[in-house]
């Protein structure tokens, strides 16, 4: 059985944040996770294109510091969760 785009999605930020899948919420951000910082904020967008095969082109990747905002991105380039 292959992984869900939830599942690959939440292991990239398991991965790269070190924090176990059941923490992860719409609400998770850096103001609640201490390792969410700017550089693991290009690491998670970097992984995720890597998983999804596509380019996250956004004029402002500080605007998607939530799993929230990082699912709205990747829903705009046709990717659901």
């Amino acid at each position: 059985m292959s992984e869900t785009n939830r599942e690959k999605f939440n292991s990239v930020l398991t991965a790269i944040l070190g924090i176990d899948a059941d923490a992860i919420t719409d609400d998770l951000s850096p103001d609640s996770v201490d390792s969410w910082d700017s550089l693991n904020q290009i690491n998670i967008i970097s992984a995720l294109e890597q998983e999804f095969g596509v380019h996250l082109a956004a004029d402002n990747l500080a605007e998607y510091q939530s799993v929230a905002r990082l699912s709205e991105l990747l829903a705009s380039h046709g990717i659901a969760l």
